[in-house]
């Protein structure tokens, strides 16, 4: 199977495209391309002309696939001078219907038609595993969103906590883009033994991929639901530090769900003695999708 991956630079974006691609390839044979979204200039020229100039020279594709907005216009251009099928991890800005399928988040509440698959959560790159070293803990910090507020104190107060009642596990702690420089700073400065805190502008493209594989605690910001869907299919025991929702949303609701079917626990509740504990499941969803994705496929192709 020939697949083109367009890509928009941006790292949540190529995680997941990595990620189905990846899950497709454990079940059929896959070459892919990475083709730059911003390599199509003129697109709408380009398209009466019938022509895509980035696939030149690259064979025809059985899949188009991409994710983020940006990416839209440069897979449409693709499929309508080369052919193939659009697959569009997102809940696209354009119509669902402009797209052969369409991997939409459930916290997106999307209508379910035949060119929908719903996601639970965000699909990454990661592969569920059990080897998870019991002494070993990783604290994932975000910043405010637009669905999030942020509380310097609070948050502290709560990995001040956790790190007091965690006796005996090194501690790594990281921050992310969207992290306050005050937050950055204070977790820097904390001198405590066994515990360093990684700055995301120091760490490499797979630091924090390997530290979720290896660590058996992972703490991370109820803000940031990548990460939380990360550590669950990493297969680690994930707590939820809380952080102020500026009113209840769709990803607030996603975490009340995800706590009462046990896949996490949030700080007040193992505050009051509730124990951290891995998914009763294994939660690989990048490989439930591409499964999904290929049972619809292989009426339009021969895969091997």
């Amino acid at each position: 199977m020939i697949i083109w991956r367009i890509v928009d630079g941006r790292r949540g974006h190529d995680n997941q495209s990595h990620g189905l691609i990846n899950a497709l390839s454990r079940h059929v044979s896959c070459v892919h391309h990475d083709i730059p979204a911003s390599a199509l200039n003129f697109w709408f020229w380009q398209f009466l002309q019938k022509k895509y100039p980035p696939g030149n020279g690259l064979p025809r594709p059985h899949l188009i696939i991409g994710a983020g907005h940006h990416t839209h216009l440069s897979m449409l251009c693709a499929r309508h001078v080369y052919g193939g099928r659009i697959v569009v991890i997102m809940n696209p800005s354009l119509p669902v219907h402009c797209f052969d399928f369409c991997l939409i988040p459930d916290h997106d509440n999307p209508r379910i038609t035949d060119r929908v698959i719903v996601t639970r959560g965000v699909i990454n790159a990661i592969v569920p595993t059990v080897n998870h070293d019991q002494s070993r803990g990783l604290i994932m910090v975000g910043g405010p969103s637009r669905h999030y507020a942020w509380d310097d104190a609070s948050l502290l107060e709560q990995i001040d906590l956790i790190l007091k009642k965690s006796e005996g596990i090194i501690w790594h702690i990281t921050d992310s883009p969207r992290t306050p420089v005050s937050t950055s700073d204070a977790l820097g400065n904390l001198k405590l033994p066994g515990v360093t805190f990684h700055s995301y502008k120091d760490t490499g493209p797979y630091w924090v991929t390997n530290q979720l594989l290896d660590s058996g605690y992972v703490w991370v910001s109820e803000d940031s639901m990548s990460m939380i869907y990360e550590s669950m299919t990493a297969g680690a025991a994930i707590g939820i530090l809380s952080v102020p929702a500026i009113k209840q949303n769709k990803i607030s609701l996603s975490i009340n769900r995800l706590a009462d079917n046990e896949m996490i626990t949030r700080f007040d509740d193992w505050r009051n003695g509730k124990q951290l504990s891995p998914c009763p499941e294994i939660f690989d969803e990048a490989d439930r999708c591409a499964r999904e994705l290929l049972d619809k496929i292989t009426q339009h192709y021969h895969v091997h």
